[in-house]
């Protein structure tokens, strides 16, 4: 999305606003343009305000996006810890199971 363009979208849409009002009442060319001056700084203004809202938000979704990653990121994580460890588990008793029996060999 290009909010780049927001401020400059605004203001023109209200200069063409104003310009057709002020040429179906009839002012005055000076006035026209003092008042279209005037309406241009005022939605430029509007317009980096929306823009800098928008900006802002966008940062936060983004934000929040890789906090869920990373929380899914660690979880995936502590899953494979958990497997890991009871693998390491089962080999242990195993290894424990092969040592008991080769004792009572020995011991016969």
């Amino acid at each position: 999305m290009k909010i780049r363009y927001i401020p400059a979208g605004v203001a023109l849409l209200a200069g063409a606003i104003t310009c057709l009002i002020c040429i179906m009442r009839g002012y005055d060319v000076t006035y026209s343009l003092e008042t279209l001056l005037l309406v241009l700084l005022i939605f430029t203004f509007i317009g980096i305000k929306s823009q800098q809202v928008i900006i802002n938000i966008m940062h936060e979704q983004q934000i929040m996006e890789m906090e869920k990653i990373r929380r899914v990121e660690f979880l995936e994580a502590e899953r494979l810890r958990k497997i890991q460890e009871g693998e390491d588990e089962e080999e242990e008793e195993e290894y424990d199971e092969d040592s008991d029996e080769r004792e009572d060999d020995d011991q016969e």
